[in-house]
Parts: C-alpha cells; sequence; structure tokens
C-alpha cells in the first residue's frame, strides 16, 4: 500500500498501529520530501550538510516519523568520561558514535507512545542500516534534547540514558567553538551491549576496523594536560640533564613530550618529531617550549634536537622515573598485563607493561644501544624484560607475551615475582611445541592443535607454553 507524497496522519489512529510499524532508509530521491518536512514541522528546522543516514518509521506506506543521523560531538567531556576514553581513543574511534540529529513525528494528530516506538525500531536497525551505507556497524547513540522545551521522555522511555549537560557551545569550525548559551541534555545509547569495552579495549573487534579514523590528529593526547604538567614536575625532581649543548628546550619538558609521543604509539624519531609539530600552541605553552624569533607562537624541538636528547639520556633513569611515575598514578597493578618492545630507530628500545583493557602502560623499561660490557654487548627485548619483571610488582598478575620470550629464564623471572605467564609458543621452539602438543592431547580442558603448516609458523596459545 502506497500513499500520497504529502498525506500524513490526520485522524485519531488505533493502538494496533504500534504493532505494525516498519523502518527503513530514505532513498536519495526522497530527501527533498524529509527535507520539506523537517523545515515545515521541526522547530529547528532542516540540517540539509551531510546526509550521513536518514531512517523514516512507516505505517504500511504511510511516513509516521523521520531519523537524521550523523556524525558524534566532536569532545564531550561527560560523554568521554561515561565511555572511559583517551584522547587518542576519541580520535580514532569517534566514527563508531552517531548522532541522532533530528527526530520528527510526522502528523497533526499524535497518539501515546508512538514517539518512543518509532524511536526504539529506529535505533535497533540503525547498526544495519549504517553498515549497509557505510560499511561498518556503530556501537553507540547519541543526542541533546533543549531543556527548556522537551523533557526528553521518549528518549527515556525508548531506554537512552542522561549523560550530564552540555555547557552552552557549538561545534562552528574545525577547532572552534561558538557561545550560544543554550544548555541542553545529553542522551547515549548503546546499540551493542560491549558498547563500552569495544571503544576503549585495546583492540578493536575486524567487524570494527571500518570505522576506526587510523589517521588520527597527532595533536591528540594521550595524557589530560593536568597528567601531563605532573609528569613534567615529576622529571623535574628525578633526573638530571645530561646534555652538554642544544638545551634551548627544558630538559624535563623534552622528556615529558618524548614519553607522550611513545604512549601515543609513536616508534621513530620521525613519527615523535611529527607528533611535536602538530601540538597546538597550547600544549607548547604547558610544555614551556621557547618561542619563535619571527613569527607568534611556540617552536617544537627539532628532529636533531630530539635525536641528540635520546642519544644522551640514561636509559635506566629513564624507565625508573616513568615507571615510579606510571605506578604513583595507576594506584595499583591490573591483574593481567602484556609485554611489548619497540625499538626508536636505533636510539632506543622500549618495553612496556601495559593493561589488556585499556592499553594504559603500567611500567616501562629501556635498553640504549651501547656496549655495556663484555658479556652483555647490547641489551635486547629479553634483558630488558627480565629487569622489569624484578622491578615491578607483578604479585598475582599474569603476564602474557609473544613466543619471543618462550624460555626458561622468562619463564622463571615471572614465577619468581610471584606472577603467573601466557607465553606464545611456535614451531622453532620445537622441544618447547612438541611438548605444549602433547599435553593438548591427553587434557580435556584444551583442543588439539592442527598440523602447523610452514607459512603460519604454527603458532599455538597452549598453556603451559613453556615447559622447563
Amino acid at each position: 500500500m502506497t500513499c500520497k507524497e504529502d498525506e500524513l496522519l490526520e485522524y485519531e489512529p488505533s493502538p494496533v498501529l504500534l504493532k505494525e510499524l516498519t523502518v527503513r532508509i530514505v532513498e536519495r530521491e526522497e530527501f527533498d520530501r524529509a527535507g520539506r518536512y523537517f523545515d515545515e514541522e521541526h522547530y529547528l528546522g532542516d540540517l540539509r550538510s551531510g546526509r550521513h543516514l536518514l531512517q523514516v518509521v512507516e505505517h504500511k506506506g504511510r511516513w509516521m516519523a523521520l531519523l537524521d543521523w550523523g556524525s558524534s560531538a566532536h569532545r564531550l567531556e561527560d560523554r568521554d568520561r561515561w565511555i572511559g576514553w583517551t584522547g587518542q581513543q576519541r580520535a580514532e574511534r569517534q566514527g563508531l558514535v552517531v548522532m541522532n540529529r533530528r527526530f520528527l513525528v510526522l502528523g497533526r494528530e499524535r497518539m501515546p507512545n508512538l514517539a518512543s516506538k518509532a524511536l526504539a525500531l529506529a535505533c535497533r536497525h540503525l547498526p544495519g542500516h549504517w553498515e549497509h551505507s557505510h560499511g561498518y556497524a556503530p556501537v553507540l547513540a547519541e543526542t541533546f534534547t533543549d531543556i527548556e522545551q522537551f523533557e526528553g521522555t521518549c528518549y527515556k522511555a525508548a531506554g537512552w540514558e542522561p549523560c550530564g549537560m552540555s555547557k552552552g557551545f557549538a561545534r562552528h569550525r574545525a577547532d572552534y567553538y561558538r557561545e550560544h548559551g543554550k544548555l541542553k541534555k545529553h542522551w547515549v545509547k548503546t546499540l551493542n551491549r560491549n558498547a563500552r569495552t569495544i571503544l576503549t579495549a585495546m583492540d578493536v573487534p575486524p567487524k570494527y576496523l571500518a570505522g576506526l579514523n587510523l589517521q588520527t590528529p597527532e595533536r591528540d593526547l594521550p595524557l589530560p594536560q593536568s597528567d601531563m604538567l605532573s609528569l613534567r614536575s615529576f622529571v623535574m625532581e628525578n633526573m638530571k640533564d645530561p646534555r652538554k649543548s642544544n638545551r634551548s628546550f627544558p630538559f624535563a619538558s623534552m622528556i615529558t613530550f618524548v614519553t607522550m609521543a611513545l604512549l601515543a604509539g609513536r616508534s621513530s624519531l620521525a613519527a615523535i618529531h611529527r607528533y611535536g609539530q602538530f601540538l597546538t600552541d597550547a600544549h607548547r605553552r604547558a610544555l614551556d617550549w621557547p618561542l619563535k624569533k619571527n613569527a607568534p607562537g611556540r617552536k617544537a624541538p627539532s628532529y636533531t634536537a630530539i635525536r641528540n636528547l635520546l642519544r644522551q639520556l640514561d636509559p635506566d633513569a629513564f624507565a625508573a622515573c616513568i615507571s615510579q611515575w606510571l605506578a604513583h598514578h595507576q594506584g595499583e597493578l591490573p591483574r593481567a598485563l602484556a609485554l611489548d618492545g619497540k625499538w626508536v630507530r636505533d636510539r632506543l628500545l622500549s618495553v612496556t607493561l601495559s593493561e589488556h583493557e585499556s592499553g594504559a602502560p603500567v611500567a616501562v623499561g629501556f635498553a640504549g644501544v651501547e656496549v655495556r660490557d663484555d658479556t652483555h654487548k647490547r641489551e635486547g627485548e629479553q634483558t630488558v624484560a627480565r629487569r622489569l619483571y624484578r622491578e615491578c610488582p607483578l604479585e598475582g598478575a599474569v603476564v602474557t607475551a609473544d613466543a619471543l620470550h618462550n624460555s626458561a629464564p622468562d619463564a622463571a623471572a615471572i614465577t619468581d615475582a610471584g606472577a603467573h605467564y601466557f607465553l606464545q609458543v611456535k614451531q622453532e621452539n620445537r622441544h618447547s611445541y612438541q611438548t605444549a602438543q602433547k599435553i593438548a592431547q591427553t587434557t580435556p580442558f584444551l583442543s588439539t592443535p592442527k598440523s602447523p603448516t610452514a607459512d603460519t609458523g604454527g603458532s599455538t596459545a597452549a598453556p603451559p607454553p613453556y615447559i622447563p
């Protein structure tokens, strides 16, 4: 059954109608019709820019409600706290959050529960509709309601959760906000029961990767400014500047900047240098970087300045300082830690123990490139990892690591620290791999692994992965 384009609901409808509602995506040729309804009946009018997704709720072909969905708000303090986002996570995963920009129930007659029913139906189909249009499904929806005109009852009835108030600003351009003075209530609706885990976990499930912005702006910091200043003060109190020249940038500020770059995943000198170039002038001012001579604003450290700092830096002192600061701010170690190592070009090897859930680091170790003695000509990831096991309070924790750490000394160092281990086994570790296979075949709680192929490396995670 179809209706004329302008035919809307003009009579008192039967409650049976609520059970017969359907929802679909508005086709492009119907955009003008939808825009006209928004202009005529919505108090904010039509929002014509950026048609990300339009939904129409129908009853036997008759339009009953319209919903316009678009990009989420760039930054919301209450929402970001509710999710548990870091700045870097917000920049990467903002595409997994969508905003209900307009919601309009059509017709001159309103019936009880029509708005909440239409809203709930649209939200239930939103992930599938968005995936059809954009290639991935969002996990969280948000919207604002004007507290002067609406109570937001239909959102509450449809399962939305209030999440604070706005501060009376609207985003005007990329980094500019214009004050309009109207406070609005912010609402969120989870579209996936694991929404917060997906938005904050270290690894995002493959089906949501298409919604990530992996080319995140360099200015998104892994630490809020208060923690950045705290780290800078801690470095000033606990480390000495090893530089004899090229000291125009304060030592504590440089160490803070390099630490933030490493925490943000920058694993080369070029990436760390670029990270500094894109910091805002407010960040540079907080770091006390020097003023530019012939231009407004503050300078960022050059590639040479960063390289010279890392060449003269004592890795052990650096690691001890950062780990102490992390321990002070983490409160207590998590029960599951992940070990990873990254070379910063050929200058410095960093090894980090991080939380599985969020990826937040809790302890770091560094190895330099200089020869220490005839026995240990150059430190590697395993050497630094064993030092971390000795120095960190790991009692009761579970440490996971890749096949590089599958050895008797590594396993012994973890257990000596009072922790448990889960180390990957590969076919190259012949004896350990064969022992793990035998255990898997005789233990009812483990499935028997298939025969590995040469191109996969034959990895398996059958515990205990190392058998001394």
